[in-house]
């Protein structure tokens, strides 16, 4: 078996029928970690890369598009391999799913800041839609040269994506820190509910206080500034070939991603923490109200990735479009125009109403 290349095969028999291929029967297999049988959706042959695959949104995600119809495989990239548990969690997902026809999940090890690194430049070649996670530090606390390591990988992918024929769009997580300004004065003196939209000029960079501490995201923002606008410049170089869509995510935190969780300081906390820290963020000004109207539920962050991949661009300004990445949180700045319009986007959460969730 190849040592960097790990497929976990899902626990049921079937007969492939490809377009491209002959109708073959697959058995099980007995060979050491591998001992499950090959499922592939007949209904597509769409193969959507992940980058960042075992992190917090790529493993969500991943886990959601399996019983999905809409790919046939999922080419996992990721800095580490997937191990035993990852994979019985997998196995457990879709069999709890009860979906009988699930897309096959390949594990890439790989370095995307690396631009010789074959391991990732050859599986982008063999897939349709890239969906890019991966952060060399995911959190708005990243330094300096860890934005720019995942500048890099952000720049790479891009240049893998044009010189290759295969990928018709690229799918970029960008973040709510681009805009992050907007949170305080004077920037959000004259902003009402809704009118955070995507095509104002971006405020990089949060700062806040919480805990005694102060947070500044500038620094992880700019590698979501920067990553948008090489997308910008991905779509309008390829003439229509490839589209990019750049989306805003909130706040969708690690696990069942509660509200009651959220916090000031950006980080999950414990129940018996949170009084603690609701007063302390009080007397301090409490960002929490900014912090939770970005809240993303895990429901709708699958759904709005879907309706990503999956959306037609009849009613697109262009090939590159960026929206907000949020749930249906009422009284929040942040519009959700652009992704209802573009991408057919229907959240169905509210941070203010957990009762629905």
């Amino acid at each position: 078996m190849n040592d960097q290349l790990t497929t976990y095969f899902l626990p049921y028999t079937k007969t492939l029928n490809f377009d491209i291929f002959r109708s073959v029967e697959i058995i099980p297999i007995q060979q050491q970690r591998l001992k499950y049988v090959i499922i592939a959706n007949e209904e597509s042959i769409m193969k959507i890369a992940i980058t960042g695959v075992l992190g917090n949104l790529g493993w969500k995600l991943t886990k959601y598009l399996s019983t999905r119809e809409v790919c046939t495989q999922i080419i996992g990239l990721d800095i580490h391999d997937i191990d035993d548990k990852k994979a019985a969690e997998l196995q457990e997902y879709v069999r709890e799913s009860g979906c009988r026809n699930p897309a096959q999940l390949s594990v890439i090890p790989c370095d995307l800041s690396d631009w010789h690194d074959d391991r990732w430049g050859s599986a982008i070649h063999e897939a349709d839609v890239i969906i890019h996670f991966a952060a060399q530090n995911p959190f708005p606390g990243a330094f300096w040269e860890e934005a720019r390591n995942s500048l890099d990988m952000t720049m790479n992918l891009a240049a893998a994506a044009e010189a290759g024929s295969s990928v018709h769009r690229f799918i970029f997580a960008s973040s709510n820190h681009v805009m992050g300004r907007y949170k305080d004065s004077p920037l959000s003196d004259s902003l009402g509910p809704g009118e955070l939209t995507t095509d104002k000029e971006e405020g990089v960079g949060t700062i806040w206080q919480a805990g005694g501490e102060d947070f500044d995201s500038t620094s992880y923002a700019i590698s979501k500034f920067a990553g948008e606008s090489r997308c910008r410049s991905l779509a309008a170089r390829n003439d229509g070939r490839i589209q990019c869509i750049c989306i805003r995510i909130g706040w969708c935190q690690p696990g069942e991603n509660l509200p009651e969780t959220l916090n000031a300081a950006g980080v999950p906390i414990q129940d018996n923490e949170l009084e603690q820290t609701e007063a302390t963020s009080t007397s301090m000004g409490d960002p929490t109200a900014w912090f939770r109207g970005m809240w993303l539920s895990n429901r709708d962050f699958v759904h709005l990735f879907e309706c990503a991949i999956t959306a037609e661009d009849a009613s697109w300004p262009g090939d590159f479009i960026i929206v907000n990445g949020v749930s249906n949180n009422s009284g929040m700045k942040w519009s959700l125009t652009e992704a209802q319009r573009w991408l057919g986007y229907q959240p169905q959460d509210n941070v203010n109403n957990v009762s629905s969730i």
